[in-house]
């Protein structure tokens, strides 16, 4: 039986303790954080999206997320309420994954730390494989599935059918690809290569016939 149950509940739990308080508060702060590094980048129009749409509509929806979870907080009744354990539970590996993103996806100086452009091709398995590890009975070989498709498909479907200007690669190998080959080629054959090694992890995994390995 957890703390929070075991404690009578004439002990009330300080807002400022609460588990929903605090947990809105760190989800608005890394909304902060991701609207600063996007504030010079442009959203485009609707037809036409720019580099500076997704940083800014991830913010805004985190924003809005982390305001409701902390108004659940301050208005919970003193016996509802939980008080913060310093424990890293699923909430807290999901709050790193998404702070992972907003860092390094474009990379930049965010007045604490200055961090370097890592891309999607990098950030997006990272992103999806630690926020999976915060489900129960986790299992690497279907995350790592999950993490390569769902990268694919994003750079599919947001880099190259919706031209956001989303960094693809690392700033080092951003600079390195030659001009024969182009950006555009270099983010197909990017999303190409991930979605054959989501197949063969897949295979590898669940089998050919899709029965599951363990």
């Amino acid at each position: 039986m957890s703390e929070a149950t075991d404690r009578p509940r004439s002990d009330a739990v300080p807002r400022h303790a609460r588990v929903d308080v605090i947990g809105g508060a760190i989800v608005i702060f890394i909304a902060g954080l991701i609207w600063y590094g996007a504030i010079e980048l442009n959203v485009g129009q609707l037809t036409r999206l720019e580099s500076g749409a997704m940083p800014k509509a991830l913010s805004i929806l985190l924003f809005a997320a982390g305001c409701g979870v902390m108004a659940k907080g301050l208005m919970q009744r003193d016996d509802e309420a939980e008080r913060l354990q310093l424990a890293l539970g699923p909430a807290s590996i999901v709050v790193i994954a998404m702070l992972i993103f907003g860092l390094f996806i474009r990379g930049g100086d965010f007045g604490i730390v200055s961090t370097p452009q890592l891309g999607l091709t990098v950030v997006g398995p990272l992103t999806v494989f630690i926020a999976g590890c915060a489900t129960p009975n986790v299992r690497p070989g279907e995350l790592l599935v999950t993490a390569f498709g769902l990268t694919a498909a994003l750079l599919l479907i947001f880099a190259d059918l919706l031209g956001v200007g989303v960094p693809v690669f690392p700033k080092f190998l951003q600079n390195a690809i030659p001009s024969s080959l182009g950006p555009d080629t270099a983010t197909r054959l990017a999303y190409g290569i991930y979605g054959v090694l989501a197949a063969v992890l897949y295979a590898a995994v669940f089998g050919l016939g899709g029965d599951r390995r363990g």
